[in-house]
């Protein structure tokens, strides 16, 4: 396996080899325990795990720059102490590596009440992985997702149509939510997804949308029933079936806006316009959702198969880990430019699979992240 290779080296060391601090990945109960970036770090090894801490804390105080190329981050940057610390970091060769080791990994898998709670057989080692909040780490990924998102969905009799880039390759399909389930047929980096749920009785949606010459009006979306009613004014009750519903949905830096029409019969189509904070409403339904999965699945040469038991019904999963890796690889090595460091601030100028990322971080809060668990991140 490849390894990641850091060095630190005083002013005038700077061009010999100096004393290498070098990470080499050794799968043990360390590793499976491990619920934060620190203690996954001392999994991999203890003095290097203490080499990231110490480098962390100075970083505040450094200057220099981080080049990326193809997803292989180089460092050098310069301490306030006189030293130097100079190395390497390639993303898409260790996310390769955690494929090939998912690859060969078996074990058991049990979901209640949104805690995670496995037990892993991997390179000749059994580790039990301590109760993990699923729920907490669905939520701020569906969050930082949604959030990443800037497309606008088009969608006509109930379907939304799909055609989206994401950060593990494009999804295309539809998602249609017209005859009182979900329906989903959409192709993944992961393959197929074809799934069909229906929705509970509380899955009802209540909305405000201002409408020219009627001012605002109210109602809500009842995904159970299939249908959308409001309260249009002089047009009296409203009750029209999503399936008769079409516009588009735009999604920007997590707030979404629709323009819909809905008929209202004679020939006659009303217009609504809408703008609905999407990240957090969905991050919460999410963590509300995967709260009340319960199920259990089997992890077989890297590929876990459950049966859980939802609100909207009992459904079958398969997700391929060493695909989600060798995926996560491709996206990494998709990613080139700088991080100039100074002032205790990174400024990042990259390009990404996704776009270009143009922003700056206080390095201040770098420290105390490497010890925050990782459901907290986000």
């Amino acid at each position: 396996m490849s390894s990641t290779d850091l060095s630190v080296l005083s002013a005038d060391q700077a061009s010999s080899s100096g004393n290498e601090t070098a990470a080499e990945f050794t799968p043990n109960s360390a590793f499976f325990g491990s619920n934060s970036v620190l203690s996954l770090l001392a999994a991999f090894d203890p003095s290097f795990a203490d080499f990231v801490a110490d480098a962390a804390a100075a970083l505040p105080e450094a200057a220099g720059q981080v080049t990326v190329t193809d997803g292989l981050f180089d460092a050098n940057l310069a301490l306030a102490d006189g030293t130097t610390l100079t190395g390497s970091f390639d993303a898409p060769a260790t996310l390769r590596d955690y494929a090939d080791l998912a690859a060969v990994s078996d074990g058991s898998v049990t979901l209640s009440g949104g805690i995670l709670e496995a037990a892993i057989a991997t390179d000749g080692q059994t580790a039990s992985l301590p109760a993990f909040d699923l729920s907490a780490a669905v939520s701020n990924l569906v969050l930082d997702s949604i959030n990443a998102i800037d497309a606008t969905v088009p969608f006509s009799n109930g379907a939304f149509a799909l055609d989206l880039a994401t950060a593990l390759g494009p999804v295309s399909g539809t998602i249609d939510v017209a005859g009182g389930d979900l329906n989903l047929d959409l192709a993944t980096p992961f393959g197929q997804l074809v799934a069909a749920m229906d929705f509970s009785d509380d899955a009802v949606i209540p909305f405000t949308a201002p409408v020219a010459g009627l001012g605002n009006i109210d109602g809500a979306v009842d995904f159970n029933s299939g249908s959308i009613v409001a309260d249009v004014g002089p047009f009296g009750n409203l009750s029209v079936p999503i399936s008769a519903v079409s516009g588009a949905f735009t999604l920007a830096d997590g707030v979404g806006h629709l323009d819909a029409t809905l008929p209202i019969g004679s020939g006659l189509n009303l217009p609504v316009t809408a703008d609905l904070d999407v990240g957090p409403l969905a991050s919460e339904y999410a963590a509300g959702f995967v709260q009340d999965l319960d199920g259990a699945g089997t992890l077989t040469d890297g590929v876990l198969d459950a049966t859980l038991a939802s609100p909207i019904g009992v459904f079958d999963t398969t997700f391929d880990v060493a695909a989600f890796a060798n995926q996560g690889a491709d996206f990494f090595a998709g990613i080139d430019g700088t991080i100039d460091v100074g002032g205790g601030i990174a400024t990042a100028s990259l390009t990404t699979p996704l776009g270009d990322i143009n922003g700056s971080v206080d390095l201040a809060a770098a420290a105390p992240a490497l010890e925050t668990p990782i459901a907290e991140l986000g």
